[in-house]
């Protein structure tokens, strides 16, 4: 196998440990994307129904293969995962994962859902001045997005641009949100619905086209790739975005995160052509 789909700026990683974390990311999401397409569209699987949301055994399962793929290359380092949550270890480097994005969709027979991995080294004191996304997660080494339904493997490493299956992406050029479709979230609280309803009435008159597509993570890869101009997301947490921003970045947009709770964030994220119009809107 080349390295051209898989590893598109393997050459330009400085060290052997750029090209094992960003390996592992790879494996570990292709792992995660084979259980989900295994069990997608299969109603036997078992499924807890919360207010707005949905918990599967696919969740786990997925989270599972992901920790172990972590485990076996870097034992030592720490992971956050939304299932099991926080799983300490020793050193600077800490995984961010989210092993089923789209759970819902995924539930309902909606193939738009991801597997969502990011690793970030620990910010240290010199951090002290950036945002608290920033603090809160490090300074970013690689985020992996994997859509296992259309196969699309959207990976960003820090200072090595951004990737799906092995071509570079940038985000869209449009110089104004007019020409561009923005998706939004009406989050899983009525306060949270009810603001959102108030900015879409906002947006509307403003974008091509609204969505609600309901996978942050694979919509923000999509912002990425220039196939959506941006989003504003309403009650997520950090494994929801933790790869996006790496691999958005990479690709020449925007991601500003507000803590608007404890663990709770709201997210405007986008190609820098529709950044005023996000920031009027939230």
């Amino acid at each position: 196998m080349t390295t051209s789909a898989l590893d598109p700026f393997e050459d330009a990683l400085p060290t052997d440990f750029g090209q094992q974390v960003q390996q592992t990311a790879i494996s570990a999401a292709r792992r995660a994307g084979a259980i989900q397409m295994h069990h997608f569209r299969n109603r036997t699987v078992s499924c807890s129904r919360l207010l707005h949301d949905i918990k599967i055994e696919t969740d786990r399962k997925c989270e599972n293969a992901i920790i172990a793929a972590i485990r076996e290359r870097f034992p030592e380092h720490a992971i956050l995962s939304e299932e099991i949550g926080a799983l300490e270890g020793a050193g600077d480097y800490t995984w961010v994962v989210d092993p089923l994005d789209g759970t819902v969709n995924f539930w309902h027979g909606l193939p738009f859902f991801c597997t969502s991995i990011a690793c970030y080294r620990s910010a240290g004191q010199e951090a002290g001045g950036v945002d608290s996304c920033d603090r809160r997660l490090g300074q970013p080494v690689v985020g992996v997005i994997f859509l296992p339904f259309s196969r699309e493997l959207f990976i960003g490493g820090a200072g090595r641009g951004a990737f799906l299956n092995g071509r570079t992406i940038r985000v869209s050029s449009s110089q104004g949100a007019a020409d561009t479709v923005v998706t939004v979230s009406f989050g899983k609280t009525p306060e949270s619905m009810q603001r959102m309803t108030r900015r879409l009435a906002g947006l509307l008159p403003q974008v091509r086209k609204a969505r609600c597509l309901g996978a942050v993570a694979a919509e923000l890869a999509y912002v990425a790739g220039g196939f959506l101009g941006g989003l504003v997301y309403e009650g997520i947490k950090l494994w929801d975005f933790a790869a996006g921003k790496i691999i958005l970045e990479e690709a020449g947009g925007f991601l500003e995160a507000v803590e608007t709770e404890p663990d709770q964030w709201r997210v405007a994220a986008g190609a820098p052509g529709v950044r005023e119009t996000l920031k009027g809107i939230v």
